[in-house]
């Protein structure tokens, strides 16, 4: 076995532990949750894509070559306006990736599910790997925040 290939298989191995005590330290919780001490929201989860408005493949980890990572939510709000959804992605440096929303019309929403996503592969997210965050809310109403790794390459 060459010298370059131990250092690779090393190098995969260092990779491994590193996620394991990751998931192991990290407090991350499940990638879907019921929604604590909010009165509007029911359900928070991060996966990989949305089938038939459902979240597909749940996870608190992504990686540079997957496509996107979604915030998919289920909630209640009755207005009698029209109101925002909003999602803000904030990077493992604490800066404000990106603030996305979505116009909804006046009505009383039960049990309504949406989503929001950003783009990793060749894109800024799949080039800064650690923990980010995403922080949804209603208005001005903070809803959650969830936690999530984009892993970095081996």
């Amino acid at each position: 076995m060459s010298i370059r290939r131990k250092k690779n298989i090393l190098r995969v191995k260092l990779w491994v532990f590193v996620l394991i005590l990751l998931m192991i330290f990290s407090g991350v919780s499940m990638a879907q949750e019921a929604a604590k001490d909010s009165e509007y929201l029911q359900k928070i989860a991060l996966c990989k894509d949305v089938m038939e408005k459902n979240p597909l493949r749940e996870t608190n980890f992504f990686f540079p070559q997957d496509e996107k990572v979604v915030t998919w939510i289920r909630f209640s709000y009755d207005s009698a306006e029209k109101f925002k959804l909003y999602w803000e992605w904030i990077t493992p440096e604490g800066k404000l990736y990106h603030r996305g929303e979505v116009e909804m019309e006046a009505g009383n929403y039960i049990n309504y599910r949406t989503w929001y996503w950003i783009k990793i592969r060749g894109n800024y997210p799949s080039q800064l790997p650690g923990e980010w965050k995403v922080r949804v809310y209603i208005n001005d109403i903070f809803l959650a925040e969830k936690n999530f790794f984009i892993v970095g390459p081996f």
